[in-house]
């Protein structure tokens, strides 16, 4: 059987929600500064990271833009203007777009004639991107040119045979078996 309990009308009347409500309401009126501090600081992480965001967003879209004025530059035979702008974009760039100036940098010495600065431009591409096979392998074939020009005929066609097994079906491997 069970016993019958007995509440005072105190007991009755408190509510736990309503007891949790006012202590809440009692330690944020206490510590309002450290809540206003934690919040500003919040705030402005927010806004940081929001405005670097932005700004490399920005940096890549100008990148963009100067690697298209520089390839145009360079296919219409300025070298000089061309080579400097491609090496400023390598040297400031990562990812797709330092890639890619660093192959058309190469290929601007390659045109020039001065290819112990293309090889070490296809070498710096192969040492810090080589995540795209198809531009590994020509730029294996760059590197094989260019000795081939030196007169360095052994290395090349290692480097041809290299750029061969790199892709093996690459739209330049009969050109690589040809310079092999």
């Amino acid at each position: 059987m069970r016993t019958k309990v007995k509440l005072t009308k105190q007991q009755i009347k408190e509510d736990k929600f309503t007891n949790y409500m006012l202590l809440s309401r009692d330690w944020i009126l206490n510590n309002w500064q450290v809540i206003a501090i934690a919040g500003a600081i919040l705030i402005i992480a927010i806004v940081a990271v929001v405005y670097y965001s932005k700004m490399q967003g920005d940096k890549k879209t100008d990148a963009s833009a100067r690697l298209s004025r520089a390839i145009s530059e360079f296919r219409r035979q300025n070298y000089q203007v061309a080579i400097l702008e491609l090496k400023n974009i390598a040297d400031e760039q990562s990812g797709e777009i330092g890639a890619s100036a660093l192959i058309n940098l190469a290929g601007c010495y390659y045109d020039i004639k001065n290819y112990d600065e293309a090889i070490n431009s296809f070498k710096k591409y192969l040492d810090d991107y080589r995540s795209d096979p198809l531009m590994t392998s020509s730029a294996l074939a760059g590197i094989a040119l260019s000795l081939e020009n030196k007169r360095e005929y052994l290395a090349a066609g290692d480097k041809f045979v290299e750029a061969i097994h790199t892709v093996p079906d690459s739209p330049g491997t009969p050109d690589y078996y040809v310079g092999a």
